[in-house]
């Protein structure tokens, strides 16, 4: 992976966050992270998996004073493509930018792999996510009627979402 480093950007605290390539040491702790910010929990055996596919990228976000994790990103290429399987940013850290970051590392490296463009989903009830994908040129392109559906009392449409860089 290319270009997933950088060292700008506060946690709480004021710490400096770095984000880097996530290593098979940091599955746990993403899994806990996706498990604390999506009611559709993963597993850590699912966050394995999916981080050991073809093309997988996996960035997390850390803090540099003390190497604790605040976000991640894991992602994938395919051919000339990349998606956004899930990004979060733990509830102590969010709207500090680091999940902006997270998501300009993440397109900074696949354009480095080939992606001419990025795609992802995500719920149309999100004001934050979608916020932040909109302020970053995702452009809805499709939407799926009540895809949404775990830990929810009614079902919520998704929106596709694309970026291309070309």
């Amino acid at each position: 992976m290319t270009g997933a480093t950088g060292s700008a950007g506060c946690a709480p605290d004021g710490d400096a966050v770095r984000i880097r390539p996530a290593t098979a040491d940091d599955h746990a702790a993403i899994a806990g992270l996706q498990g604390t910010s999506f009611p559709d929990r993963w597993s850590l055996d699912s966050v394995r998996r999916i981080a050991t596919l073809a093309g997988a990228v996996v960035l997390l976000a850390e803090r540099e004073a003390d190497g604790r994790p605040v976000g991640y990103l894991i992602g994938q290429v395919v051919t000339d493509e990349a998606e956004v399987h899930s990004l979060a940013v733990a509830a102590t850290a969010r709207r500090r930018g680091i999940g902006r970051r997270l998501l300009t590392a993440f397109e900074a490296t696949v354009a480095g792999l080939g992606a001419g463009s990025v795609v992802l989903e995500v719920a149309s009830d999100d004001p934050v996510a979608t916020t932040l994908y909109e302020s970053a040129g995702y452009e809805v392109v499709a939407r799926r009627p009540g895809y949404y559906r775990i830990g929810r009392p009614q079902p919520v449409d998704a929106e596709v979402r694309r970026r291309s860089f070309r």
